[in-house]
């Protein structure tokens, strides 16, 4: 690999810096250069949120505050058993070793925050890298290890920095998915609320310890939070290296199986509603997306009477949360397209119908690292024959229907609402349609419906098992 040899004013501030660090040798012969590995274009991941299934969150600060400040806040760190990520500086890395080896005492760990804390966007690739290779070599002399992440004072992920972290073979850049700016100087409590709002497993949190005197009593208000929303909060690397394995789009079988095909006039779409047979069967169907906690509540109930479903999922929600979706699929149950914008399908024209049916395979492929079901549901269950076709002409196999709509997403209906309107129209072969959104009754009336269904000797089937059986039967 091509190398610069570049005189660096950088490697000057660093030593004036470590005047005053007794613990530096000084003694030791001093380079007035160092070499900048020549990049070759290729860059190091971001991360910002960690692909997991287990509720953990990271906890990370940048930099080091005073020694009272630190003190204080590892005590409390240490009170409520947490444990954290420090990306300190360099500079403050050689200046307070002692300090920062207490912070690894406690069983915290602490990477890399870049030599002296510039604003990274201010910098060249070169200035860039003698910023990340500097603070390593700082490591490696007062701590013993060469850090594998890094991240800049703002918590930005710049071009310059990957092309700088993939040379020098570290983990990646990393930033936060949740990061509250407690530098505008908000209260303990106004920390939690934006934290509360964004909290899921795989979060990053980014926190300073330097800025705001409040963050002190942010640690007990997070411990109460995580503990009442089954969280764990540990460092970067107990989420990062939880992550399941992601291939790109296009590793993934069948992530081209639905396609834009505008010669849809023959197409003979399969539209399904419900199962014809004297089984005592019904068939519990879930659409649309919603937060972490209203997903886990639904899965809980389903896992608790064994019964396993069909979920149609809206590609825009999922992108924000694939993990969610891997981990409906984890639990047993069965994923399929709800579209991608929610938009009524009737209304659309052909090409941008078809576009969000592909845009929505696409995104559930990569969340769930396979092909989902080539099922579709409308939005609001809305279909007619012209939709029907542009639809099927794509390759969606099934268009998924239902005829037994709960209204579990009227925000009036209570959950004894619900259980009489699931209930009145229950018979065998039926499909219902739930929800998986906020703020309704759903969990409360789910465990209702299905306990009575029970008690009158229904079963439950996934979708997919009766689609299948009536396509055979069609073949044969």
């Amino acid at each position: 690999m091509r190398r610069l040899k570049i005189s660096s004013l950088l490697v000057a501030v660093f030593l004036a810096g470590c005047q005053s660090a007794t613990s530096v040798d000084m003694a030791q012969p001093i380079e007035s250069s160092i070499e900048v590995i020549a990049h070759d274009g290729t860059m190091s991941d971001v991360i910002s949120h960690a692909g997991i299934l287990s509720p953990e969150v990271a906890l990370t600060f940048n930099g080091l505050a005073d020694n009272e400040t630190m003190q204080r806040l590892l005590n409390v760190l240490e009170q409520f058993d947490m444990k954290a990520t420090f990306f300190l500086e360099g500079m403050r890395v050689a200046q307070e070793p002692e300090l920062v080896k207490d912070i690894l005492a406690r069983g915290h760990e602490v990477e890399n925050g870049t030599l002296t804390f510039p604003d990274m966007t201010d910098l060249n690739y070169e200035e860039t890298f003698k910023e990340v290779l500097l603070a390593n070599q700082v490591f490696e002399e007062q701590l013993g290890y060469t850090p594998r992440y890094v991240r800049s004072r703002s918590g930005d992920a710049t071009d310059n920095m990957r092309l700088a972290t993939k040379a020098l073979n570290m983990g990646g850049v990393v930033e936060a998915s949740i990061n509250p700016s407690d530098r505008n100087m908000q209260s303990a409590q106004d920390i939690i609320d934006y934290i509360d709002r964004f909290l899921n497993s795989g979060s990053i949190i980014h926190l300073n310890t330097y800025i705001n005197p409040a963050i002190i009593d942010v640690i007990p208000l997070l411990a109460q939070l995580a503990k009442e929303k089954g969280y764990t909060m540990t460092t970067l690397n107990g989420v990062v290296e939880k992550q399941y394995q992601v291939k790109s789009l296009e590793e993934i079988e069948g992530f081209d199986a639905i396609q834009v095909n505008l010669d849809y006039e023959n197409a003979k779409p399969n539209i399904f509603y419900r199962k014809i047979t004297a089984k005592k069967e019904i068939a519990l169907t879930f659409d649309d997306w919603a937060s972490e906690e209203r997903i886990k509540e639904v899965l809980d109930v389903l896992a608790k009477y064994n019964i396993k479903s069909t979920f149609f999922l809206i590609g825009k929600g999922v992108e924000r949360n694939p993990q969610l979706a891997r981990l409906i699929l984890e639990q047993g149950h069965e994923v399929a397209s709800h579209s991608y914008n929610h938009l009524d399908v009737t209304t659309m024209t052909p090409e941008d119908l078809q576009q969000d049916v592909m845009k929505a395979h696409r995104a559930l492929t990569h969340a769930l690292q396979q092909s989902p079901l080539l099922y579709f549901r409308p939005t609001q269950g809305v279909i007619d024959d012209e939709s029907a076709k542009v639809i099927a002409a794509t390759g969606v196999k099934a268009i998924a229907m239902y005829d037994i709509a709960s209204f579990d997403w009227n925000l009036d209906y209570t959950a004894q609402d619900i259980y009489n309107r699931v209930l009145s129209k229950a018979a065998p072969g039926k499909v219902v349609v739930m929800h998986i959104l906020d703020d309704t009754k759903t969990v409360e009336a789910l465990p209702l419906i299905i306990e009575q269904l029970q008690s009158e000797g229904y079963s439950f089937a996934k979708m997919s098992t009766w689609i299948e059986e009536d396509s055979n039967e069609k073949v044969n």
